[in-house]
């Protein structure tokens, strides 16, 4: 045991007990009250908001895998979803971060910023879980994590509230149409895969006395 009085100061990645437990209290109050949590978001160093960040995605990638019975889908769910979620809240962060610059004239934390998006973001990985058994779902989950950006954007870094519904609105809109033309084509392409012969070609069509 260190009984440094400064312990957990000089070694801050080794204290994850707190870190857990702070991490699972935030994230269910945040559930049972997500409007109201998203105006005072805890005060987190990057440790914890990665770590909860790996956890959740790590379990709703898993669960989304386990749903699909398939041991591949549950080990990309643990490894791939992580992965894409940081480097996804990463660039959205960035791109935020750059709009308030240029068009608000606000400087916002970084930090703050990326931890906002980040629970902003929860309803929709939580969505995401079953989002293949009834597709529009995923839209409602993204529906939800707008509302919710727009609320702590004005809350929490004083944007205008007509702006943030403008430039959420329009990201909104776009990402929905993206995901409709990503299931249109996913659809496509299973009923073409369904329809073809076992070697993904369909047997010529025979006509006879030609």
């Amino acid at each position: 045991m260190n009984t440094s009085p400064n312990g957990n100061k000089n070694h801050p990645w080794l204290n994850l007990r707190a870190d857990f437990a702070e991490i699972r209290i935030s994230i269910v109050t945040y559930l049972r009250h997500p409007v109201r949590e998203i105006r005072r978001l805890p005060d987190w160093p990057w440790r914890r908001i990665l770590l909860a960040q790996i956890l959740l995605t790590m379990v709703t990638g898993a669960v989304s895998g386990l749903v699909h019975h398939s041991v591949l889908s549950i080990l990309a769910g643990l490894i791939q979803t992580p992965i894409l979620t940081l480097i996804t809240t990463s660039v959205t962060t960035l791109f935020f971060f750059y709009v308030f610059q240029v068009f608000q004239n606000q400087f916002v934390s970084f930090r703050e910023l990326y931890l906002s998006i980040f629970f902003a973001n929860i309803p929709f990985f939580v969505f995401q879980v079953i989002s293949d058994y009834f597709p529009p779902i995923l839209l409602i989950g993204l529906g939800f994590s707008a509302l919710l950006l727009i609320v702590t954007f004005v809350a929490n870094f004083k944007i205008s509230r007509a702006f943030a519904s403008r430039l959420i609105g329009g990201v909104y809109a776009i990402l929905v149409v993206l995901h409709l033309l990503a299931w249109v084509n996913n659809e496509h392409w299973t009923q073409k895969w369904k329809h073809s012969g076992p070697r993904g070609e369909s047997a010529p069509a025979v006509e006879l006395g030609k």
